[in-house]
């Protein structure tokens, strides 16, 4: 028999949309729809993944966690196509009783700019000269000051995704952190004095962070497609900046592997090579927090 959904755009549609399924989940218990109005809702957004998760806000302790991969709909599809549809069968992520929103967000589009020399009314200017592109119209800049790093971080994120937050959650307060200054503040809470490089993995790119003598020395992110272009990245940063491998302190975090290959191939090069709190672990399968998101750390 001829199988009509390919040819019936509803039938189409709910096909997807009944296959929408984190490829992670926790949850504890005491998770309660009631007690909405205390709890804080934190997202991390990236091209290519969605991940959010619930924490109490007092007691602080994080009761849900979901986990997706942005892939459902064609390759011309926004973020805001894909992450409608999850919203589209969830049942409580659409209240808008939370007591606070926070969205991560995982772009190449940031910069920071010295504290001193910041004028608001240069932000774009600032963010072009980064990208080394014209800003167009489908992206909306914001920025954060960090007066302990003596910064502000300059970053854009979609209009139309920035859109369908203030129109899904009217009278929630929701605030926009780059991934950024959440390695940064890794970084600041160590207080290192020898040279130290903060590294958060992703699928696709890295954050990387260095600090010496508790002050900034590079903020970035690169795009990677495997392990050895992470490691290069790491190496080729640690030979600009004039580190020895020797003496340099590396701390990773994110997504980095089942089988530890990165640490594995790293030590070989970097002597002092650290797992930081947030890496991937088998956190799915024995019903745990997973810790590949950095911005789980506590304080958040």
């Amino acid at each position: 028999m001829m199988d009509f959904t390919l040819f019936n755009p509803i039938r189409q549609l709910e096909a997807i949309i009944s296959n929408i399924q984190p490829k992670g989940k926790f949850f504890l218990p005491n998770f309660d729809v009631e007690k909405i109005p205390t709890y804080q809702l934190f997202f991390e957004i990236s091209s290519k993944s969605f991940c959010f998760w619930v924490k109490d806000s007092v007691t602080a302790q994080i009761i849900w966690v979901e986990e997706y991969s942005l892939s459902w709909l064609d390759a011309d599809s926004s973020v805001v196509d894909n992450i409608s549809f999850v919203y589209s069968s969830h049942e409580f992520l659409k209240s808008i009783k939370w007591h606070s929103i926070h969205i991560q967000c995982d772009s190449q589009s940031f910069v920071q700019v010295p504290l001193p020399y910041f004028r608001k009314e240069f932000m774009q200017k600032y963010l072009q000269l980064a990208k080394g592109q014209l800003i167009s119209n489908s992206e909306q800049i914001l920025s954060q000051a960090d007066e302990s790093f003596g910064l502000v971080h300059v970053f854009s994120i979609e209009t139309a995704l920035l859109n369908w937050f203030s129109q899904t959650y009217p009278l929630v307060e929701i605030q926009y952190t780059p991934i950024c200054q959440i390695v940064l503040e890794v970084a600041k809470a160590e207080s290192r004095n020898e040279p130290a490089m903060y590294v958060y993995v992703k699928e696709d790119a890295i954050n990387v962070v260095v600090t010496n003598q508790g002050k900034l020395q590079l903020c970035n992110r690169f795009p990677i497609r495997s392990t050895n272009d992470a490691l290069f990245y790491i190496l080729a940063t640690l030979s600009e900046l004039s580190i020895s491998p020797e003496k340099a302190f590396v701390k990773l975090f994110g997504e980095l592997g089942a089988d530890g290959q990165l640490l594995a191939i790293l030590s070989e090069y970097v002597t002092n090579v650290e797992l930081g709190d947030f890496q991937t672990v088998r956190a799915w399968e024995e019903g745990q927090i997973p810790k590949n998101y950095i911005g789980m750390k506590d304080g958040m």
